[in-house]
């Protein structure tokens, strides 16, 4: 899960019509890497530096990243000096460094894709990670509440029951997916994002 900031320059004069260019010229990165997991292809961090890096300078555009304590800042720099910047705190249910190093990979990539407005995945990869069975046999009702307990779960099923668009619930979606839960809690969220996704079509 994730908390988000942002931040710009008092103008943005310089800045708008520069973006504005880049938007134009730039193409979603390709998506050569694969989700072991689900066969679901997506672009890494790497193919999404590459694709976006050299058509912003183009238009004197400048993206930096870079990790502050838990959390992941995103700088698009005008060579005017105008700016915006995005700060993504991360919440992570347990700190070891190898779960700090995906999570900030994660949300370095994620922040990217969406600062540019580029995109990364392909359109169902999200609800093949939260729906991979029959979904007509879940519902609400079939599934327990989320346990009192359980800050994680919690967490994820206010986010479900806030979103606005099915596009922010498959983003949900691919968090719940990489954020490496059993079985029984992802049960309890597949539940609550079909009933989401009705809701929302």
């Amino acid at each position: 899960m994730t908390e988000y900031r942002l931040e710009m320059s008092a103008e943005l004069n310089k800045f708008a019509p520069a973006f504005h260019d880049f938007q134009t010229h730039v193409k979603d990165p390709a998506k050569n890497s694969t989700n072991p997991h689900f066969r679901s292809k997506f672009a890494s961090l790497e193919d999404s530096i590459e694709a976006i890096r050299h058509v912003a300078n183009t238009f004197g555009l400048t993206i930096s990243q870079w990790r502050v304590g838990k959390g992941v800042t995103t700088l698009i720099l005008h060579t005017s000096g105008q700016y915006i910047r995005g700060d993504a705190e991360m919440i992570i249910e347990k700190l070891t460094p190898q779960a700090l190093g995906s999570a900030v990979t994660y949300e370095r990539r994620y922040s990217l894709l969406g600062a540019t407005g580029t995109s990364g995945d392909v359109d169902d990869d999200a609800e093949h990670a939260m729906m991979r069975d029959d979904p007509s046999t879940h519902s609400i009702a079939d599934q327990p509440a989320p346990p009192a307990q359980d800050g994680q779960v919690k967490e994820f099923a206010a986010l479900i029951g806030e979103v606005g668009s099915l596009a922010d619930l498959r983003m949900v979606g691919i968090e719940i997916n990489e954020a490496g839960l059993s079985q029984p809690k992802r049960d309890i969220l597949k539940a609550l994002y079909k009933t989401a996704e009705k809701r929302l079509s």
